[in-house]
């Protein structure tokens, strides 16, 4: 099974750079963000944009949805000759997964631990699904939980033809549901149950725990940087940002 963390440092590769908020705590450093962004398209999942496969999927999506054939080459036109790739909502996990299909069925059949975001109360985890329900009942669109920025949730989405892949603040987006994507990914918390055990070496402390400790304080909002098993000055602000805060509680 795939880690949830690699799954959004995979997100956040395709998402545009610009988006992110300043100050924003991530599970990867700033410049491992946005290497390669993507587009939307809907029904697709990281595909290599084509002008056949444009001009296949207005006709049998986006023209039923009122677009004119002119204001879908206005957005779309330049994408095939930038080798650019597309995915839409759930798509984006299904490119790292190998898999295809809905936010509605990731939700129904993949989700765990779900419900309404009014309803749940436990902490957001980085990984997590959040969704809308659309008017008939079903989940119409999927974002992922990818960071935080002064406590508030940050979402890593394919958010539609004229956005891309970006990232969004959890308030700024009417999210509806959420939940934890436990039979595909992994949130797996059980090396906090093992004694822990860091070995001096030259120039800095580090090893596998250490990369361990590392994901866990970015998935919480502590920023370690890239989860390299390096314990380094980033690592030691991150480590000494969640001491205080539960000190201080």
């Amino acid at each position: 099974m795939k880690n949830a963390v690699d799954f959004i440092v995979f997100a956040l590769s395709h998402a545009r750079r610009e988006t992110i908020p300043e100050g924003a705590k991530l599970p990867v450093d700033a410049d491992e963000c946005g290497r390669e962004p993507w587009e939307y398209l809907y029904g697709t999942t990281g595909n290599r944009v084509s002008k056949a496969l444009l001009d296949e999927r207005y006709e049998h999506f986006y023209k039923k949805k009122g677009w004119s054939k002119e204001a879908y080459k206005g957005v779309t036109e330049d994408w095939p000759a930038l080798k650019r790739r597309a995915t839409d909502c759930q798509g984006l996990l299904d490119s790292f997964l190998g898999t295809d299909v809905t936010a509605n069925y990731c939700y129904g059949a993949w989700c765990t631990e779900k419900g309404s975001v009014t309803e749940i109360e436990r902490p957001f985890r980085i990984g997590e699904a959040l969704f809308y329900k659309n008017g008939e009942g079903r989940m119409s669109h999927v974002g992922f939980v990818c960071g935080f920025v002064n406590g508030e949730p940050l979402a890593v989405e394919a958010r539609g033809i004229r956005f891309g892949v970006c990232v969004t603040r959890f308030s700024e987006r009417p999210w509806t549901h959420r939940g934890l994507v436990t039979e595909m990914l992994s949130y797996d918390d059980s090396w906090r149950d093992e004694p822990v055990l860091l070995k001096v070496q030259t120039p800095m402390i580090q090893g596998e725990h250490i990369a361990h400790l590392q994901k866990a304080l970015n998935a919480l909002g502590y920023w370690c940087g890239s989860p390299d098993g390096k314990c380094g000055r980033i690592t030691m602000s991150g480590v000494r940002e969640f001491a205080l805060k539960h000190l201080a509680s």
